[in-house]
This record gives C-alpha cells, sequence and structure tokens, in this order.
C-alpha cells in the first residue's frame, strides 16, 4: 500500500473512531441524565428510540412531559400543564430546561385578557425580564401551582 494511501485511510479511521466516541458519549450522558425525570411516566406516542418523550396525568388532571435532548444537543426539556378544561387541550404551562451545570431554566405560556404571554421567568415565579412584572403578577396563582407541581414531580430543588 503506497504511503499517501495509508495516512488517508488512518485520517478516516481516526474520524471514525471520534464520531463513534462523541455519539456514544451523548449516547450514555442523555440516557443518565433524563433517567431520572422519567420515572413512573410511560412512553409518548411521538417518542422514537433517538428522542425519547414520556408522559404522564395525575390525579388533579395535571399533564407532566419529558422530552430527551435532539440528536447530539444538550438540551431537553420538562413540563408541567394546567388540567385542560371544557374539551380544550390549551392550557397554561411551564417549561424547564435541565443544564449541563445541574441548573435549570424556566419558562411558562400563560393566557390572560385574549392574549398569549411566553415568558421566561426565575425559580421562584419571578419574570426574567421586568417588562412582564405585571402579567406575571396577575397569573402568580397559575405560575405558583406549576412550579409546585414541576419541583413536587422532579425534585428541582
Amino acid at each position: 500500500m503506497r504511503p499517501a494511501r495509508k495516512t488517508v485511510l488512518r485520517t478516516l479511521l481516526l474520524i471514525l473512531i471520534v464520531f463513534l466516541i462523541i455519539n456514544a458519549g451523548w449516547y450514555v450522558w442523555r440516557s443518565v441524565k433524563y433517567k431520572a425525570y422519567i420515572q413512573g411516566m410511560e412512553k409518548n406516542y411521538f417518542s422514537t428510540w433517538l428522542v425519547p418523550r414520556y408522559f404522564f396525568t395525575d390525579a388533579d388532571g395535571y399533564d407532566y412531559s419529558v422530552k430527551y435532548p435532539d440528536y447530539l444537543s444538550f438540551t431537553g426539556n420538562l413540563s408541567v400543564g394546567l388540567p385542560a378544561a371544557y374539551d380544550n387541550p390549551f392550557t397554561d404551562f411551564m417549561i424547564i430546561w435541565p443544564k449541563l451545570s445541574g441548573d435549570y431554566e424556566y419558562g411558562v405560556s400563560l393566557t390572560a385578557d385574549g392574549e398569549n404571554y411566553q415568558i421566561y421567568i426565575n425559580a421562584d415565579g419571578s419574570p426574567v425580564d421586568p417588562a412582564y412584572s405585571e402579567i406575571t403578577s396577575r397569573c402568580q396563582e397559575t405560575i405558583d401551582a406549576l412550579l409546585g407541581r414541576a419541583k413536587g414531580m422532579w425534585d428541582l430543588d
């Protein structure tokens, strides 16, 4: 075999090995990280082997779901939604993004005065952007209920 051909094959083999290590590391990391969040949940209809999704509805009608990170991403999410009312499946809900550092980012989708608001909030329920203080103040009871359910379900403290 010619030296140039050997170099090309070695380079391709090295690239393949690095690719496999990255993929295996990501797969194991996300499996370990998200396994703690899916206890007592069922696989969602949309779940795949690459991006698993799980759901659970508690006795009070609150809906919980977990979405693993997409391929080679480190951002999945947890969500909890208010019980559906009057055949309307669209309710206020909270999304939590687990971070690599172990912290969480929170967001809520709230309906008030016929408008839908999507707001990043802090772990205490206050808005990250003070411009949303008025709407979060009016919806504080909903935010507190969602935060309480999320922290109870996933031990987020």
